[in-house]
């Protein structure tokens, strides 16, 4: 196992539940984020978790269109083959500040791991050089999204927050 694959099958996938919906990505999901506690009993599933609503037509059919340009060229895109993940070159901190508060809580091996391969494709970018065949993220279904849960998170409480304050 490389430096690169701690994350997924570390503390990330420990804290969240790995979604996969049949023909679309696995997403995240926080498992505080729906509590069942809110829910009277006779509503909460047997596995105790809130599984998300099944995509519309509409997208199920944008994502037939798109989804195989896009595994095609996700594989050949530059941050892929410097090593980096989906969400540590889509998340930037510098320009959103509900993504600087959503990696103050995220699990400290997984925000090393983050830094890590930000330090590193820097480096090769440096040298003019591609990251090993087996650091770089081949499959864009196996990509786990794992500052998004986060991120959404972040934006909802400042979402309620802001309703209060205008209340």
């Amino acid at each position: 196992m490389s430096l690169t694959e701690v994350g997924v099958v570390g503390k990330t996938v420990a804290r969240f539940g790995i979604t996969r919906l049949p023909g679309s990505w696995s997403i995240p999901k926080i498992q505080h984020d729906l509590t069942v506690n809110m829910l009277p009993k006779s509503q909460v599933p047997k596995s105790g978790r809130i599984d998300p609503s099944p995509p519309s037509t509409v997208v199920r059919s944008l994502q037939s269109v798109v989804g195989p340009v896009t595994k095609f060229y996700y594989t050949r895109s530059n941050p892929c083959s410097l090593g980096l993940r989906f969400d540590d070159w889509y998340y930037n901190q510098n320009n959103d500040s509900d993504v600087a508060t959503a990696l103050h809580r995220m699990d400290d091996i997984d925000l090393q791991l983050r830094n890590f391969r930000g330090i590193r494709a820097s480096q090769l970018a440096i040298e003019r050089m591609i990251a090993p065949e087996e650091e770089r993220w081949g499959d864009l279904t196996d990509e786990v999204r794992y500052v998004k849960p986060w991120v959404e998170q972040v934006k909802a409480e400042n979402a309620e927050a802001d309703a209060w304050d205008h209340y």
